[in-house]
């Protein structure tokens, strides 16, 4: 009995610790952005944002980043020639559970404003360095400035 309940606690541990995901449903796709890929992992740590406007450097991001994570997520489709990709590296976090939310994305001339929302854990949460990442794709302009800014 107690090798039966060791081995539920090692799967449920297991099962809890696999927050990645790749998302495309049909809400984002109505809006002026599309959320390719959303994990607590991936990141590398820091604020960074990367844009990418060419197939070829896309899939080398996504082949070095998020394959490292899921062997088996392919690389997604996107029409370079009317959309860009922007990866946006958040600050490491002390858990897991803080949840990011893309609010909306304004574009005004070669600006690209991203509003997001991040919301902490209520209640427990998984106590372990995450590096969370957001991959999401625009509308493409010519000579792009992205700023991430937090909504409360």
């Amino acid at each position: 009995m107690k090798k039966i309940i060791f081995c539920f606690g090692i799967l449920l541990f297991a099962v809890s610790c696999s927050n990645s995901q790749a998302t495309s449903d049909e809400a984002s796709k109505m809006k002026n952005f599309e959320i390719l890929y959303q994990s607590e992992y991936g990141g590398i740590g820091v604020e960074k944002t990367e844009i990418y406007t060419e197939a070829e450097t896309f899939a080398k991001m996504w082949n070095e980043t998020i394959n490292v994570y899921s062997e088996s997520a392919e690389i997604p489709t996107v029409d370079f020639d009317k959309k860009m990709v922007i990866a946006k590296h958040f600050q490491s976090q002390n858990s897991g559970g803080t949840e990011y939310e893309i609010q909306s994305v304004n574009q005004t001339g070669n600006k690209t404003e991203v509003l997001y929302k991040a919301t902490p854990p209520d209640g427990m949460a998984t106590m372990a360095i995450t590096n969370p990442l957001i991959i999401l794709v625009v509308n493409k302009v010519q000579s792009p400035m992205v700023e991430f800014k937090a909504q409360k």
